[in-house]
């Protein structure tokens, strides 16, 4: 369970980064960064074994 929280806050903060990089920078690119890098390391948390 840990292991999936810990995924989930490193995609929201990749997300962001990468969407601020890019120069997105209004807040609703951002926020489409941050959800779009939180269902990414959801679905890498679940391809680690339990």
């Amino acid at each position: 369970m840990l292991g999936r929280l810990i995924f989930a806050a490193g995609g929201v903060l990749s997300g962001v980064i990468i969407a601020w990089s890019l120069d997105y920078r209004r807040p609703k690119e951002l926020l489409q960064g941050a959800i779009g890098g939180l269902l990414v390391g959801v679905g890498m948390a679940l391809l680690l074994p339990m």
